[in-house]
């Protein structure tokens, strides 16, 4: 099969496709990822095909408006820019979507870039498949959507995930018409999200099921498939020295350090994180590793305790760490998770509260939202990360998530849901 996969955001919404292109590559099939200019070079060094989309995340994420917005540490500004992102680049963008989707057979997508990929898989008659490294938006009774968790029964329950759907119509429904006006298509009067799902079509949420239990009442076509990790080799062979001299040496030269790192997570407040490592190092005993990733961190102290990197190999350093300090993607936490680490989180936006909240109930770790981090919160959290309760339960879930196969078992699925098209020639997950 030729695979196109389309993403469009930060690393962490990429890097588990890079797991899954390889994953379907092992097994003969063609694929190709498309995400923005910037990630060819990290996408190629895997020897996958890229096919660029319009725009450069990182640029982007650091632009004045972008750190303005950033500083202010409001999600629910952070996502409004970003839909303006969308909207103002939209012209540019939905022409590299429909080349980038002329070039394929089948689609894999996730939710931010649904308003376009949907469109052009309805137009061309192609199957569609979304994927998710987030906690579920799907409608259950089981539990509430993770922002709504202050009651818990059924309708209530329900009723928060209908409320988070539109919510996201709302930002994406005139541009999502605008562009299926353009491709000759019928205005969509619901949500787009419940416009999918009537057909059926494939949402595997690649997430580990020691986190979130798949739940019950789901419909087959909602799956909970376990975390996508790049095959051993593969990241072996990527990150073939790239962990510098110098930083062995120094981690070689102490006790086990504290991860700090928020990748390409963007820190506007960069003064107030800059002030709380100093507190760190001069209040405690603690060696830092400190990785900028994509923010703009000026006039960090100079201390023997403390390394500064833009981005290491989490395979190579993490279990030569005490505890992981980040913002609370998915990808980070299973990479945190799989290497028996503790860890706190440090929340932002999007899905990444509800992370944290999970991370303390399976007592993992511990949570701070940005806004509330101080230095002694901070300390105090290193401490609790500690104790034998957290340790112990980091070394089950860890088993468990080493075990679980996630890669192999949403490549089945993924199988499975496209071949039974080409097989059989039925129409079912088709958009039309």
């Amino acid at each position: 099969m030729n695979i196109g996969i389309y993403t469009y955001g930060t690393r962490g919404d990429l890097q588990p496709y890079v797991a899954l292109a390889l994953g379907l590559m092992d097994k003969g099939h063609q694929v190709t990822i498309s995400a923005t200019e910037d990630f060819k070079e990290f996408v190629e060094g895997f020897k996958i095909s890229f096919q660029p989309l319009f725009g450069n995340a990182e640029t982007l994420m650091n632009s004045a408006e972008g750190q303005d917005i950033l500083k202010s540490e409001n999600p629910i500004k952070l996502m409004k820019y970003y839909f303006k992102v969308l909207h103002d680049t939209r012209e540019p963008l939905r022409k590299s979507y429909f080349n980038a989707i002329s070039k394929v057979d089948f689609i894999i997508a996730n939710s931010m870039t649904l308003p376009i990929v949907s469109a052009i898989a309805e137009k061309q008659n192609k199957k569609i498949a979304l994927t998710y490294f987030m906690p579920p938006v799907v409608p259950t009774k089981e539990f509430p959507l993770g922002d709504f968790d202050f009651l818990n029964f059924s309708w209530y329950n329900k009723f928060t995930y209908k409320v988070a759907q539109a919510f996201f119509w709302k930002f994406v429904k005139k541009d999502t018409n605008e562009y299926r006006r353009q491709l000759g298509l019928p205005i969509l009067a619901e949500n787009l999200i419940r416009h999918i799902d009537k057909q059926k079509v494939l949402d595997l949420y690649c997430i580990s099921q020691t986190l979130i239990s798949q739940p019950k009442d789901w419909e087959s076509h909602h799956k909970i498939s376990g975390f996508l990790t790049i095959p051993t080799q593969k990241r072996e062979e990527y990150f073939l020295d790239k962990t510098s001299i110098e930083l062995s040496e120094w981690l070689s030269q102490g006790s086990k350090p504290i991860y700090i790192g928020f990748g390409s997570n963007g820190v506007g407040n960069t003064e107030k994180f800059r002030s709380i490592i100093s507190e760190v190092l001069d209040k405690t005993n603690e060696r830092i590793l400190f990785c900028t990733g994509w923010s703009l961190f000026e006039n960090l102290p100079k201390h023997k305790k403390l390394f500064v990197a833009k981005y290491v190999n989490h395979e190579a350093i993490l279990p030569k760490c005490k505890v992981g300090i980040f913002h609370g993607g998915a990808g980070t936490l299973a990479a945190m998770l799989r290497n028996n680490l503790p860890v706190i989180i440090v929340s932002f936006y999007t899905d990444q509260p509800t992370w944290g909240k999970i991370v303390e109930q399976k007592k993992l770790g511990i949570h701070i939202p940005a806004k509330k981090i101080t230095a002694e919160k901070l300390i105090s959290a290193i401490q609790l990360s500690q104790t034998e309760e957290i340790k112990k339960c980091i070394l089950s879930v860890g088993q468990i998530i080493r075990n679980e196969r996630g890669l192999e078992k949403a490549v089945t699925e993924i199988e499975n849901y496209f071949i039974s098209e080409k097989k059989y020639g039925t129409k079912h997950g088709a958009l039309y």
